[in-house]
């Protein structure tokens, strides 16, 4: 086929412009009309999507995910809220993402309000009802691990610098840590 004739059924096509009738960047109309923009964050691939009132801390293979006990726990108790069940039931299918090759501890923490001995059985206590929780509904391995610290290991200072009660200080510290340990 020659030439100009490819050229002419091509331009006929709509397949091939002719030089000269290229729109530069500057000539490009913006659509018009009603468009649909995110209202969320968007996700970045690698992240890591966990329910609101849950802390992410990616570490070389180990992934740390921070509950606060008051999503979980009615005040002094160890037995899950029906809120804590609901976020527990939101963050099992990111658990799962892991695979049951993952080996997960469960960690419970305190403050320090009352004595030494009694805020580590109350972490054990609620570490173990967090496991238990998740076990029954299949979102970790069955052979996950429960550790109470206590008030052993706070995240903020249980007092301010005057030695008055920092209750915001000690909310932080009062949690359940899932710590999971990538492809054992």
């Amino acid at each position: 086929m020659n030439k100009p004739l490819l050229l002419t059924l091509l331009l006929a096509a709509g397949v091939y412009a002719q030089p000269g009738s290229w729109k530069t960047p500057g000539e490009i109309k913006t659509p018009t009309g009603h468009w649909q923009t995110p209202s969320a964050h968007w996700q970045v691939p690698g992240d890591i999507q966990v329910p609101s009132g849950i802390q992410v801390v990616k570490e070389k293979s180990r992934v740390r995910l921070s509950i606060g006990a008051n999503t979980l726990f009615a005040f002094d108790k160890a037995n899950l809220s029906p809120e804590g069940e609901a976020v527990l039931g939101k963050l099992g299918p990111t658990l799962l993402k892991f695979g049951s090759r993952s080996a997960m501890t469960i960690e419970g923490h305190t403050d320090s309000k009352g004595s030494d001995d009694y805020n580590q059985k109350l972490s054990e206590a609620r570490a173990a009802s967090v496991r238990d929780w998740l076990k029954s509904h299949q979102y970790i391995p069955g052979v996950s691990v429960t550790v109470g610290d206590g008030e052993k290991r706070p995240i903020a200072p249980n007092t301010k610098p005057d030695g008055s009660d920092d209750p915001t200080g000690r909310q932080k510290n009062r949690r359940v840590e899932i710590l999971i340990q990538e492809d054992r």
